[in-house]
């Protein structure tokens, strides 16, 4: 079994490695640098600001810790047939449950420490904290992550298994009783509410022989929520769309199409009903709309809004070749140069009404309209050099 484990963990991070690959590209990573920078500039400018002891500061800490306490699964790599492979192994199976349990905690930890380091700064400000406070609050962080995880691995047993409420409720209950401890009472005692907590649940929680259904099913879930997040950058066959009728997209697939025109009907059609597509361009102006709308710089501000437009642009562009292995296609009779126009029509619609949504968005908290004036014209000529260059030479590189 400890063989097992091993082998299976490797060939997890061959194929997250695969993924990550096609994921981290070189337009996603400087998208990733703007947009993290942008963040902790506009984090280290909103921190001299605040005053201390603030009404809502001490709640929203709670709500922070609580929130990236459920960051990290419990990860068995179970498949499905182990049920009935592995069940002769039922005495060995819990060595290699152990081998997860610990793989899982290593992971989860390392996140949930990540994560409490970004409010430290944030605490730091607003609360009158020492060096010994920080340091009770990350082992605080690290022993409720580890009650998380042992209430997951309780969740797949045969005798808890069927109680899914009582698990739920402790994953969020237990959490934010550590953390209001924590914040309102003091870091120490904190710790010692964790750490009675901690020994409670595994006390309690002591026959945990595994539920193979439960089991396999909850790493399912586990890779599929992973698998949705590859899905938005590259295709996942794991990941298959569902088909419904949306009404409310009827008056968005006559904007985006060209009367009398086959391939303006076909890409409006297929940009609609693709969720893949759709749902990409969709999440990636909702991100611009907030990133924007909380940068207070004006420089920083016009750069990201720009910048989530060139996104939205290169990631639609690729949508030009949807209909290109499909044979029925061919023998339309229509000129290239008209299949060419009506979907540089579609990506010019889509993007002017995405670059007008960030361009609202970039108004800011402040309104400022100075600001949303000048992004406004970077932002018609960007989406026009975009249109009728840039995809110019990409249809070029395409068509080779």
């Amino acid at each position: 079994m400890n063989n097992l484990f091993s082998q299976r963990r490797q060939r997890h991070f061959m194929e997250l490695l695969k993924y990550w690959r096609l994921v981290f590209n070189d337009h996603f990573v400087i998208a990733l640098f703007f947009l993290f920078g942008a963040l902790a500039y506009g984090y280290s400018q909103w921190l001299p600001q605040l005053n201390d002891h603030l009404w809502w500061s001490r709640w929203l800490l709670v709500l922070w810790f609580v929130l990236i306490t459920q960051v990290g699964r419990l990860a068995t790599l179970l498949k499905r047939p182990d049920p009935i492979f592995l069940l002769p192994q039922v005495r060995s199976i819990s060595r290699y449950l152990k081998q997860a349990t610990i793989y899982s905690m290593i992971l989860g930890v390392l996140m949930v420490l990540t994560l409490s380091v970004i409010a430290l700064p944030f605490a730091l400000t607003t609360e009158r904290l020492t060096t010994f406070d920080i340091s009770l609050i990350l082992i605080t962080a690290l022993i409720t992550k580890v009650t998380w995880l042992w209430t997951a691995r309780k969740a797949i047993s045969i005798r808890w298994g069927a109680q899914r409420s009582r698990t739920i409720a402790e994953y969020w209950i237990n959490p934010l009783i550590v953390w209001l401890v924590t914040w309102f009472v003091g870091p120490i005692w904190g710790l010692l509410v964790s750490a009675i907590l901690l020994v409670a649940m595994t006390t309690y929680y002591r026959n945990v022989a595994i539920d193979w259904r439960l089991a396999v099913r909850a790493e399912q879930d586990r890779m599929f929520s992973i698998y949705r997040f590859f899905n938005l950058f590259t295709d996942v066959p794991s990941v298959q769309g569902s088909v419904k009728r949306r009404k409310w997209a009827t008056g968005l697939i006559k904007l985006l199409e060209n009367d009398n025109h086959a391939w303006a009907y076909l890409y409006a059609h297929g940009f609609v009903r693709n969720t893949e597509v759709s749902g990409l361009v969709t999440r990636l102006t909702i991100v611009g709309m907030l990133v924007v709308f909380f940068i207070p710089v004006n420089w920083l501000n016009t750069v990201i809004a720009l910048l989530f437009i060139y996104l939205v642009a290169t990631q639609l562009m690729p949508f030009y070749e949807q209909y290109q292995n499909n044979v029925f296609t061919h023998i339309y009779p229509i000129d290239h140069e008209v299949r060419v126009k009506d979907f540089q029509r579609l990506l010019n619609r889509v993007i002017i009404i995405e670059m007008l949504l960030i361009v609202i968005a970039s108004i800011g908290r402040d309104l400022n309209w100075q600001r949303l004036g000048l992004n406004l014209v970077l932002g018609i000529a960007e989406s026009y050099l975009l249109t009728k260059f840039y995809f110019q030479r990409r249809i070029k590189k395409m068509t080779k």
